[in-house]
Order: structure tokens, then C-alpha cells, then sequence
């Protein structure tokens, strides 16, 4: 690398009249981009934004975040552009005024990525490596240093690795990851904080944007290393194989998970009932191998998500929350049915967590040897908020209503004959 270049290139720079003008015209840009810089937060930004979008919260936000911390730089680089094409078409030399036009560009894009980025470690990383390459491009030595770090090389196999391939991939890795980080957290907060969505179909989208996320900064990588890509279908066969073998249950647990989230027959927070009434519970958590079912005892169950694809599963809030209660009851012989039934259909009006609609309906089922039975029906409004509580609530009612009317409910009645000696 030839060192003396800079030196003389920034001697001749000095030396020349034209270094004072190409510095007056920069003073006059800058102060140019201050006031008009001035002038927007005070008339524009202050006055017309902060009133008509005081209701719009998230515009407000990306305002305060972005656009005003990066008004100045931006306004400074619009005003060096202009100031560029007029001084260009008077003088010959605008060295100065392009060095300083890439310097703001590069402080603009670092502002930007430290504003956008959690932590300042990605822009730290970021300034150190494009700030001297920026210096070399002024000086018009960053085609020789390239090369020359290009030829410090070793190979692995067939992959030649160079010291400059490794700074380009640091580079690219730092800014994928940038990228892809910005990208999955801004559209998971806005998915997540969308009430339009449901919930499985926010963790649908939420996979989709990993997966494709992940696939684009592994072959991105590939590519910057040389990597041939037709190896990856290698891979892909040695993973198919291995699926087709030794992985079918965990093969068949995900994709059903996929074609329940797809399909949305269960839901997170549905009720369901599995293994013939011996699970039963809400719905909290879908995973890749398991679904997490909490039971009402306070159990979570993990069942295998292709127990929802073969098996029989009852959802009780499937289309709506409604529920039928059942209640059956035998009366004495004797017992006046209509004023039972009347009894009976009259507490559940009374409980609060009971429908008009659909009708409470009331039966006589069956004559038996000691009773008549009575079955009674009834809707409550959310199944979600359980069923015992307002089935016990309307079996109380009617037992102090039995008790008022002496209305008796039999219990079988055995004799037992004692042997005689």
C-alpha cells in the first residue's frame, strides 16, 4: 500500500484555492440544513403533526424515533447534493465536497442503525469496518487494499477463504442479523398487538416469518463463502431419509401441529375433551411435538398433536361458547309432574348463567319401579366459566323447591328377610 499517495493527495488538497471555496460552499450547507432544520421542528413537526396526529400513537412514535433525531443529517445530505451539482458545473475540483457528501452518507446510515438497533455494539462494529473503508475509497487506494487482502488466502478443500472474504462475511453476518432482527421483531409486535388476527394464526405467521427469515441468512452465508449450494439437496436427501425411518412420530406430531394451526379446528383457549371425557381442559399452548391442554384440576397435559388428527376430539367452543346442562331427577309416585316440571324449569330460569335461548326444556323420561324421572335441559352462556357451578346452583334451587312443595325424591327400598331358626 502505497502510504505517500495520502499524503500527497491531501497536500495538493490543502494547497489548491479551491480547497477555501469547496470549505465555504460546506459552511454554507450545513448552515442551510441547520435553519431549515430549525424551521421543521418548529412549524412543521411542533405545531401541524403534533396536532393531527396526537390520536395516531404509532405515527407519533415513528416521528419522534426516527424522522427527528435523523432530520438534521438528512436535510445536511440534501443540501451537500445540491450544493455539489451547483459547484460542480462552476469548478473542476469538488474532492472535498464528495469526501464530505460520503462522510455524511456514512454517518446518516450509523445514526439510522444505532436509532433502529437495541444495542450499539452492531453500529460500533459497523463503523469500525466501513469507516476505513471509506477513508481508502476517498484516497482512492480501496481497489489496492482489497487486493491485497485478497491474496492473503488459504483453502480448505475447495473453499479458498481469504482475509478479505472474512471481513466481508463478518460484515454481511453483522448486517443479516441487523436486518433480519429488525424485521421479526417489528412484524411480530405489530402481529401480536393486531386484534384482527386470532391467536393460531399469529403463531402461523410468526413460524412462517422464522423459517423464511433463517433460510435466507443460511443461504446468503453459503453464498458469501463460495459454498455450492447443490450440496444442501445432499443434505436435504440424508434428512429426508432420516425422517422417513427414525423420526415418523416427531414428523407426524409436526406437520399435524402445522395442519392444526392451518385448520383451525382447535384453537388456544378452546375447550376440548379427549380419551372419552378423561381429558378435559383449555387449550393454552400449541408447540411443534405437543399441544398444552390444562386441565380443570389445574393438570397440563401435553398430548401429541396427532391425537387431534386421529382420534375423536369433542370442542365445546368450537362455533360458540354455549353449553347444555342435563339434569335428571326421579319423583315419588304420586308427585304432581306438572308442578315438577314447573318447578324444575322455573329454577333455572332463575340462575343467571341460564339462556332464554335456545328454550329450557323439561321431560318426563320414564316410569320406573320406585320413581318417575324427569330430565331437564338448559343453556348457559359461556362454557369457558365452567359447567358445575351453575348445574349445582340450579339442583339447589330445586331441592329447596322440592322441600316447599313436599315433593319427595325416592331411594330404592329393600327388605331384608331374616332366617327363622
Amino acid at each position: 500500500m502505497n502510504y505517500s499517495k495520502i499524503f500527497e493527495v491531501i497536500e495538493s488538497t490543502i494547497a489548491s484555492p479551491d480547497f477555501y471555496w469547496q470549505s465555504l460552499s460546506l459552511i454554507l450547507c450545513f448552515v442551510s440544513a441547520y435553519f431549515c432544520y430549525k424551521f421543521s421542528r418548529k412549524f412543521f413537526f411542533a405545531k401541524i403533526l403534533s396536532k393531527n396526529l396526537q390520536r395516531d400513537l404509532m405515527t407519533n412514535r415513528l416521528i419522534m424515533k426516527y424522522a427527528i433525531p435523523m432530520l438534521y443529517p438528512a436535510l445536511a445530505l440534501v443540501f451537500l447534493a445540491i450544493g455539489l451539482s451547483i459547484y460542480g458545473k462552476f469548478f473542476k475540483e469538488v474532492v472535498v465536497f464528495s469526501a464530505t457528501l460520503k462522510l455524511v452518507t456514512l454517518f446518516l446510515f450509523l445514526r439510522l442503525l444505532r436509532i433502529s438497533s437495541s444495542s450499539s455494539f452492531v453500529t460500533n462494529v459497523a463503523g469500525f469496518f466501513l469507516m476505513p473503508a471509506l477513508i481508502l475509497d476517498i484516497f482512492g487506494l480501496l481497489s489496492s487494499t482489497i487486493f491485497y487482502l485478497d491474496e492473503l488466502a488459504f483453502k480448505i478443500g475447495t473453499v479458498r477463504i481469504s482475509a478479505y472474504l472474512v471481513i466481508k462475511a463478518i460484515i454481511v453476518l453483522i448486517a443479516l442479523f441487523w436486518i433480519s432482527g429488525l424485521i421479526r421483531n417489528k412484524s411480530k409486535s405489530y402481529i401480536d398487538s393486531s386484534k384482527s388476527i386470532k391467536s393460531s394464526t399469529k403463531g402461523i405467521i410468526s413460524k412462517i416469518i422464522d423459517i423464511l427469515i433463517y433460510t435466507v441468512v443460511l443461504v446468503v452465508l453459503l453464498k458469501t463463502f463460495g459454498v455450492d449450494l447443490t450440496t444442501l439437496a445432499v443434505i436435504g436427501g440424508a434428512i429426508g431419509v432420516g425422517i422417513g425411518f427414525g423420526l415418523q412420530k416427531i414428523a407426524s406430531n409436526f406437520v399435524s401441529g402445522i395442519i392444526l394451526l392451518f385448520e383451525k379446528s382447535v384453537e388456544i383457549g378452546d375447550i376440548v375433551e379427549l380419551d372419552n371425557g378423561n381429558i378435559y381442559g383449555t387449550i393454552r399452548h400449541f408447540g411443534g411435538r405437543y399441544t398444552l391442554v390444562e386441565a380443570m384440576d389445574g393438570k397440563e397435559v401435553m398430548i401429541p398433536n396427532e391425537e387431534f388428527i386421529i382420534n375423536k376430539v369433542t370442542n365445546w367452543s368450537y362455533s360458540n361458547n354455549r353449553a347444555r346442562i342435563e339434569i335428571i331427577l326421579g319423583v315419588a309416585h304420586g308427585t304432581d309432574l306438572e308442578m315438577a316440571c314447573e318447578l324444575m324449569v322455573s329454577s333455572a330460569k332463575e340462575n343467571s348463567r341460564c339462556l332464554n335461548y335456545p328454550e329450557i326444556e323439561c321431560y318426563i323420561t320414564n316410569f320406573g319401579e320406585y320413581d318417575i324421572k324427569i330430565t331437564l335441559y338448559f343453556w348457559i352462556s359461556d362454557i369457558v366459566e365452567g359447567r358445575m357451578k351453575p348445574k349445582s346452583e340450579v339442583l339447589m334451587a330445586i331441592w329447596k323447591k322440592f322441600q316447599a312443595n313436599n315433593i319427595k325424591i325416592p331411594v330404592p327400598q329393600r327388605e331384608i328377610l331374616k332366617g327363622i331358626d
